[in-house]
């Protein structure tokens, strides 16, 4: 008797272990050939909350972005576009993982014909794949939440290759 009940506390430990897994949001290539530009931009953001936990849906308490706290930094070339947003297609996304209501600091901005925008963000200060990755309407307002990145590389990568900013003090320039 106590081996069976062994055996269920076991499974049932798995269970509840693996059900914890957020799943991944699959980019839809077809729906990044509306981007139009690429921008590197500062968000001024000091009012951002982490949330205590990604389960719950949280899409009611995200915040809307304040356009006139953005600035551009940089403008991806016309011509590299197409090989970012490859790049950025193929990138793995922990679907609707609430970790903070809002982006900060360096984020990267997909602008759409439409003057809709999709924000990407992961938390590099803190050496973290946590983030936000979500669209607005052109007034800034959410229109959906994708989640985050499953890794802090991947938009470490995107920022730093594709732009001349970089995230972190290399040591040798202290």
């Amino acid at each position: 008797m106590k081996k069976f009940i062994c055996v269920i506390m076991i499974i049932l430990m798995c269970l509840s272990i693996s059900s914890c897994d957020p799943g991944q949001y699959d980019i839809d290539r077809e729906e990044l050939n509306d981007v139009v530009s690429v921008e590197l931009i500062n968000y001024d953001n000091p009012e951002q909350k982490k949330f205590s936990s990604w389960v719950p849906d949280h899409f009611r308490k995200l915040k809307p972005i304040d356009l006139e706290k953005c600035e551009v930094l940089e403008t991806l070339p016309e011509d590299m576009i197409t090989d970012f947003v490859d790049y950025f297609s193929e990138r793995e996304i922990l679907n609707k993982y609430y970790t903070y209501n809002s982006p900060k600091d360096i984020c990267i901005k997909l602008n759409y014909s439409d003057d809709s925008f999709l924000i990407l963000w992961a938390d590099y200060e803190n050496e973290s794949f946590r983030g936000y990755v979500g669209e607005y309407t052109s007034e800034g307002k959410v229109l959906s939440f994708w989640g985050s990145f499953c890794a802090l590389s991947d938009y470490e990568y995107l920022v730093e290759n594709y732009f001349d900013c970089k995230l972190k003090n290399d040591p040798d320039d202290l």
